[in-house]
């Protein structure tokens, strides 16, 4: 009687591993990052002729007419290459917002509806404290201790607003615009998630929730028409530096790439590295933008013959190492 056995092994059990992506051809590669899942398919459609002799039809002749290799797996990274690659993307641009302020900009607002500043991260610096002398809108201050210095977007009863900040003020200096003449010494600073809007002269303040609503995350605000706000309001306000990346999406007629997937080595089951030297890549399905749990963007790509390999080694390449 024979002897039976299985080898575990052999036994692919929980899999892990990554995948790469480069230009056809390539030897340099991006790490595609984490990945919910990859899955590689083949397809092969045949043709049949039937017997006509008998009312069975029965089946003399198979014959293949056409054999198809796809790749599907899921992105859980949003990286710049990657959404490229997904999104049929055109090259990627840096337009990066540098650290600066904006005075009394004049902006044409729109009752109950968002307009875009242009600039993300936006703020104002409000100071609270006793003002001696006196201080006016666009006047140049300075803090006597830190040095730093900031312009004058409004003065209120006991506080001012300032833009074009550079440095970090002091609680209990006095931040001068002539020193020991006219000065705020505060007992408060705050970095207010707000723009300032004021009449165009700069003596009235218009107020968050009752003229205007703002997304200060990405300088949109909204002029409210139960408010007070007028044509000839002018905005302040600073913005933090920020790395912008931009690309316009569907712009590339295709997308091909040498994928990559290698099984981790401590894995349980053989280990592998499939080489997929030409795959055109194509977002499927849906892009979530909002949703519960990890965003995943699903991805096919079709395995082509890639006629740079030797002949017999177009499509792919499959290696176990032991």
């Amino acid at each position: 009687m024979s002897n039976l056995t299985s080898n575990p092994a052999n036994i692919r059990f929980n899999g892990t591993g990554r995948a790469y992506a480069g230009a056809v051809a390539g030897t340099s590669f991006d790490d595609l990052g984490e990945l919910d899942g990859i899955n590689f398919n083949v397809e092969v459609s045949t043709e049949t002729l039937q017997s006509t002799r008998n009312a069975a039809r029965g089946t003399i002749i198979e014959r293949e007419t056409e054999r198809n290799a796809s790749l599907s797996f899921g992105l859980r990274e949003m990286s710049n290459n990657n959404l490229q690659m997904v999104l049929l993307g055109s090259a990627i641009v840096a337009a990066n917002q540098a650290a600066a302020g904006v005075f009394q900009e004049e902006k044409t607002f729109v009752d109950d509806l968002y307009v875009d500043l242009g600039k993300v991260n936006v703020f104002v610096t409000k100071i609270t404290g006793a003002i001696t002398g006196s201080l006016a809108v666009a006047d140049e201050v300075t803090g006597a201790l830190s040095g730093a210095t900031g312009k004058v977007a409004f003065v209120g009863t006991g506080h001012v607003v300032l833009v074009n900040v550079s440095g970090t003020f002091q609680t209990g200096e006095a931040i001068e615009e002539t020193a020991d003449t006219n000065y705020i010494t505060p007992t408060g600073i705050e970095t207010e998630e707000d723009v300032c809007i004021t009449s165009a002269a700069g003596d009235v303040r218009r107020a968050q929730g009752t003229d205007y609503t703002i997304d200060p995350d990405y300088g949109y605000v909204r002029q409210l028409s139960t408010g007070d706000m007028t044509g000839t309001d002018v905005v302040s306000y600073d913005h933090e530096a920020v790395d912008i990346d931009y690309l316009h999406g569907m712009s590339a007629g295709s997308v091909e790439k040498k994928i990559i997937f290698v099984t981790d080595k401590d894995d349980q089951g053989p280990r592998f590295r499939y080489t997929f030297h030409k795959v055109q890549i194509s977002l499927s399905g849906e892009f979530p933008l909002i949703g519960d749990g990890a965003s995943v963007l699903q991805v096919s790509g079709s395995v082509l013959k890639d006629t740079t390999q030797s002949s017999g080694q177009e499509y792919f390449k499959k290696e176990m190492m032991f």
